[in-house]
């Protein structure tokens, strides 16, 4: 047993010791803030020899890397309630799909392709429409949100509430979850907004954005998961 732990220890740290913890030379400023450092001048003009440093730790992969690990956080979770929902058969006591479902839906995949646009937009250094087009997709987030709260309100009025069967039960915390994964995704969305561009490489920004893309695309998937399984799987 220690063996087999050893050589996986060893094979994680062969595959991703190299590309997340050394640091690349393209993360590094050059003289005068030009380079890939052309937001806002982080590099070593203005802030003296070896101002970058703190950027070595972590290094831009890290972001990456922390969002894949989370999102497989993340799908275990819900795949080990999908398996007590289907295991315990709580479908067996259906919910009407309320309409405002089809309204929450569109304001999450219309957010999808909004945050995409911006991080397009970030890639060709169009900052003002990424801006732009990260303020619509917080928008849609919030809409998305408000959109729960009243589906709730509607289950509730339906005399669906969250302790009447297994199947309410399992509606609430998986949108629950979910929303809670959603603000998640609108901090870092609002993170990346309020930072100062002085602060960071523009090589780190862009990694960020790509990987709080990457996560809100899954949580788009994962509700188009949820809307299935909790309204429509019988």
């Amino acid at each position: 047993m220690r063996t087999s732990a050893t050589f996986y220890i060893n094979l994680f740290t062969a595959h991703f010791v190299p590309t997340t913890l050394t640091p690349k030379k393209t993360d590094a400023p050059t003289n005068g803030g030009g380079g890939f450092d052309d937001f806002g001048g982080g590099g070593d003009g203005g802030r003296g020899g070896g101002g970058w440093s703190n950027e070595l730790t972590p290094p831009p992969e890290g972001y990456s890397l922390a969002i894949k690990l989370g999102i497989v956080s993340v799908t275990s979770l819900f795949l080990a309630l999908s398996s007590a929902y289907i295991f315990n058969r709580a479908n067996r006591q259906p919910i009407a799909a309320p309409p405002i479902l089809w309204v929450s839906t569109g304001f999450i995949l219309a957010s999808s392709v909004t945050i995409e646009v911006a991080r397009r937009a970030l890639r060709r250094r169009l900052e003002n429409r990424f801006r732009l087009w990260v303020s619509a997709t917080m928008l849609l987030g919030l809409c998305f949100l408000s959109a729960q709260i009243v589906l709730w309100k509607h289950l509730v009025a339906s005399g669906f509430y969250i302790n009447k069967n297994q199947h309410s039960g399992f509606a609430y915390i998986f949108t629950g979850l979910h929303g809670a994964h959603l603000i998640g995704g609108l901090i870092a969305l609002g993170y990346i907004m309020l930072r100062e561009r002085s602060t960071w490489t523009a090589v780190r920004r862009r990694v960020s954005v790509d990987a709080t893309t990457l996560y809100w695309h899954f949580l788009d998937g994962l509700w188009i998961y949820l809307l299935a399984l909790i309204f429509y799987w019988r």
